[in-house]
Parts: C-alpha cells; sequence; structure tokens
C-alpha cells in the first residue's frame, strides 16, 4: 500500500470514528430495520439507478429483511433475502404480484445453527443453486433448488478454512470468478475485495486471483449484490461504502479488466442512503428481467418488546 492510499485509509478512519459518534447520539432510544425497495427498470437505467423512485417493502418491526436476490419462474417474481429474526439470519423467500408487493407473508426456506445471509442465486446447466454467505461456519456451501421456491439442498462445499462474506459469482473469458470480502493483511472485512477463478461453478478448488486484494478501500470494496450488465454491455460491480459506517451507501464499478493475471476498475455512480431516499443506509442491490430491488435502513423507535 503506497502512501496516497495510507493516507486515504487513515482519512476514512477518521470519519468511520466521526460517524459513530454522531450515530450515538442520533440513535439513542431507536433502533435499527432493514427493508427492501423495489421497482420496474430498464437495463439501459442500470449504470445510474435511483432507488428514491422504488417503493419500500416494510418486514414486521421485530424483523428486518436485507439482501435480497429477485428471481422469477413462470412469470411470477420472488425475492430471496436474509430474514433477521431472534437474532440469527436464516434465508426466506417473499413472492410478488403483479404489482411487485407482496403476496403473502415472507416464508424461510434455508435455515442452519449458524448465520446466513445474501443468497447469490445463479443459474448453471438448467439447475438453480444459491450461495449464501455463512462466515460464521467458516466456509463457502452450495446448494441446489430441488422444488421451487421453497425446498434447496446442500451439495458441497466450495471453499473451506476461511471467513468469506458476500461470494458473487459471474462468468466471463471462459472461466467463473468469484468476488468476495474477508480479511486479509490486517485489513477489515469492509475494505477488501477478494476474487477466485475456476471452469465451473461446481468447482472445488478456486484459484486465488494474484493480485488478491484487489481493492482496499472501505468506499468500494465489499460487494454489494450481482454483477449487472447493462445495455452497453458493460460490467458493473455493486459495491457498500462503508467509510462512515457498514452499508452507508452504494456504488456502482465498471470492470475493465478481468483476467487470471489482471484487474481493473473505475467508479461510475455513487449514492448514501441519505440521497437514496432519506434511509440511514443503503447497502444491496439486484436486477432480474426489469425489476430492480435494493435494500435500505431506517430508524425505529425502541418499544418494551424490544
Amino acid at each position: 500500500m503506497g502512501p496516497r492510499s495510507l493516507l486515504r485509509r487513515w482519512a476514512q478512519l477518521r470519519a468511520r470514528r466521526a460517524g459513530r459518534r454522531a450515530d450515538a447520539v442520533a440513535e439513542h432510544g431507536m433502533c435499527r430495520q432493514w427493508l427492501l425497495l423495489i421497482g420496474c427498470c430498464d437495463r439501459s437505467a442500470l449504470a445510474a439507478p435511483r432507488p428514491a423512485a422504488l417503493s419500500p417493502l416494510y418486514p414486521p418491526e421485530d424483523v428486518f429483511w436485507a439482501d435480497p436476490f429477485v428471481w422469477s419462474r413462470d412469470e411470477r417474481f420472488f425475492v430471496f433475502e436474509l430474514s433477521y429474526v431472534g437474532g440469527r439470519g436464516r434465508i426466506s423467500v417473499l413472492e410478488l404480484d403483479t404489482q411487485l408487493r407482496p403476496a403473502g407473508p415472507a416464508l424461510p426456506v434455508l435455515q442452519e445453527p449458524h448465520h446466513l445471509s445474501y443468497p447469490f442465486l445463479f443459474e448453471h446447466a438448467g439447475e438453480l443453486y444459491m450461495l449464501p454467505e455463512m462466515q460464521q461456519a467458516g466456509r463457502v456451501d452450495l446448494y441446489r433448488c430441488i422444488e421451487f421456491p421453497g425446498r434447496w439442498e446442500r451439495v458441497k462445499t466450495l471453499i473451506d478454512g476461511q471467513r468469506i462474506a458476500d461470494a458473487t459469482l459471474i462468468e466471463h473469458g471462459g472461466r467463473w470468478w468469484m468476488f468476495c470480502a474477508a480479511k486479509r493483511r490486517g485489513r477489515r472485512i469492509n475494505e477488501t475485495l477478494l476474487a477466485f477463478h475456476a471452469p465451473s461453478p461446481l468447482s472445488e478448488r478456486w484459484t486465488p486471483h494474484p493480485g488478491n486484494p484487489l481493492v482496499e478501500d472501505f468506499s468500494r470494496a465489499r460487494p454489494a449484490g450481482r454483477i449487472l450488465v447493462d445495455d452497453a454491455g458493460r460490467l458493473l460491480r455493486p459495491a457498500q461504502d462503508c467509510v462512515r459506517r457498514y452499508g452507508h451507501g452504494l456504488c456502482l464499478n465498471e470492470i475493465l479488466t478481468l483476467s487470471p493475471d489482471g484487474y481493473a476498475e473505475r467508479p461510475v455512480w455513487r449514492m448514501s442512503g441519505e440521497e437514496g431516499g432519506g434511509w440511514r443506509a443503503m447497502h444491496h442491490i439486484d436486477w432480474h428481467r426489469g425489476v430492480l430491488v435494493m435494500d435500505a435502513q431506517r430508524l425505529l423507535p425502541r418499544g418494551p418488546s424490544r
């Protein structure tokens, strides 16, 4: 890390400390709740999304919904998300009606003894798979859907012995790439981006990119959803802006180079939760067949039951 990077990191750490002090005052007597934002979006608008134009979907007050991934089946849309209940995350699914409103309650589809989040979805060879985050377990496990949307089975462990967060896959250049966050070289998980590659998403041997960590920056390192492809064919990698706090905002980074020996990206869009609709935080985005989904965080009064 050169002098300029060290100066940036020092400035970001100072901003985080100042943010924590301000948050302690603003959040007195309040609690945080993550919720969903959803709406229609053309592929041509993916490089400059408008969170304030999306409709909020509010969970029950004792639950939060975050890390949403949208999928469709038989012209019906579903959102898979982290549902945080009773101090532990599980994966739930929310079916949507034709107006993109909940058609019923969020139903649990995957629970483990450890915390689960970030239910990354992808198709391969006609099968639907999920790669949920389970960094508490110290591995990356792959699940296959055996009955959509509610039945999933564990297939295998892709990476073991590493506390990896937010594993995000994309096929590019004849290989499968896994972007993720993890602590490295004294750096915190929210400021570090790693990449691994393999010939298949089902591989149990993932080669680390020689440039790891590819990004060391609180403002644009940690993954924040599926890598988007706009109408110009650009690869847009969502990342969290964690300078002020975890999940304070979002950015999109255009991937310019992605190969086994090279990586480069450039920021193309950035927005804080406040700018995106007056939210306390905003840290995830996904798009599927014209439907855009994000998450946001609000503050609620702390009641007797909390």
